[in-house]
């Protein structure tokens, strides 16, 4: 099965711990090799050309493990975007724009300093300080309290509005069920359903019912069933 993110929408991955949700997210940002199949970020293989393909995706791991602590929140994103070779003056542009934007504008200090909820909208500031058209977020609210957890996820909307493509994983499946337009399930290495978020749930089910149903199944020898996406 073909897991297509669009632009302007919100992509969710679901599925239990161990299920490679993780392990996707590597492969497509060029970390780790396919053992089969193509992954392709907005007609780039990142196998083949991580560089290339690095200027497409901005990428949001878990836990800030993206950012310099010791740096403040401007530093960060000026070092990141000279790395993706922006000059001096346009990181330097970026970042106060990205800053202004995110609400961290009047708030330039060490990260070792910001709370989990600044330092998830600097990660994410971060990654789209060279303008991807794609972001990639693992668990972005994940240690986040449920007033941090909902800026980010506005964040996120707005971010998909404005055109960009935004696939997101994430374990909190009523965060998912409120903000992705799409979702693609995986279990045991195998994306079992993707498709529209509406597409999992035509029943009215919720999604944790519809991923409870499909773990049950695979403990099934016999069970071979398979979402189609729309």
């Amino acid at each position: 099965m073909t897991l297509h993110a669009h632009r302007g929408r919100i992509h969710g991955l679901v599925g239990p711990n161990g299920a490679g949700k993780t392990t996707l997210i590597r492969i497509v940002s060029g970390l780790l090799s396919p053992d089969s199949g193509k992954v392709r970020i907005a007609g780039t293989d990142p196998t083949a050309d991580r560089r290339s393909a690095g200027r497409k995706l901005g990428l949001v791991l878990a836990d800030d493990r993206s950012l310099y602590w010791r740096l403040t929140g401007r530093q960060n994103l000026e070092f990141h975007g000279i790395l993706h070779g922006l000059s001096k003056r346009v990181a330097k542009d970026r970042a106060d724009r990205l800053l202004s934007e995110f609400g961290l504008g009047d708030r330039d200090r060490l990260v070792f300093g910001y709370s989990t909820g600044m330092r998830a909208k600097l990660g994410i500031a971060r990654a789209l300080v060279h303008d991807p058209p794609v972001i990639v977020l693992d668990e972005p609210t994940r240690s986040l309290d449920p007033i941090a957890a909902t800026e980010v996820c506005v964040v996120l909307e707005q971010l998909a509005t404005a055109g960009r493509t935004v696939v997101l994983s994430s374990h909190r499946l009523e965060e998912l069920e409120r903000i992705a337009h799409d979702v693609s399930v995986i279990i045991g290495g195998r994306i079992r359903y993707s498709g529209r978020m509406t597409g999992l749930r035509t029943d009215g089910s919720t999604v944790a019912t519809v991923l409870e149903a499909m773990l049950s199944e695979d403990q099934c020898p016999a069970s071979d069933v398979t979402g189609t996406g729309q």
